[in-house]
């Protein structure tokens, strides 16, 4: 019997280094890493805060740089979703379209109308002091 061969091209361990859109991709896979740690930290905190073991960690510099290399993974992730969305979502207009442009501007405005009331909310409640 004669089998079917199929090619199978050998990618070595630097193979998402030859192009930055390869380099670019991994980069936002690996923010999801940095996310669910942070998630997983916040979440271990709550547990404490139910506990009554909760410590403040206001002043812990670690904690902070910490939140701030998980804040731009985070933003990362966001703003290149975000950039597809005009690719990915139609948004129907009578028997038209809204163009890919216009559905990534209603998309970036969407994230920066949550993000301003979450800090208006935030500073309302006394949770950040300006």
């Amino acid at each position: 019997m004669n089998e079917a061969r199929t090619y199978q091209r050998v990618l070595g361990p630097g193979w998402f280094l030859r192009r930055p859109s390869y380099f670019l991709y991994m980069v936002r896979e690996l923010t999801v890493v940095f996310m669910t740690a942070w998630l997983a930290w916040f979440l271990y905190e709550v547990w404490l805060l139910k506990q009554n073991v909760f410590t403040s960690l206001t002043g812990n510099y670690g904690v902070l740089a910490f939140s701030l290399v998980c804040l731009v993974f985070t933003l990362y992730h966001a703003v290149t979703f975000l950039n597809l969305s005009g690719l990915i979502l139609r948004i129907p207009l009578g028997d038209r379209y809204i163009s890919a442009t216009a559905v990534k501007a209603l998309a970036f405005a969407g994230l920066l109308f949550v993000t301003l009331v979450g800090g208006v909310i935030m500073v309302g409640l006394g949770y950040v002091k300006l």
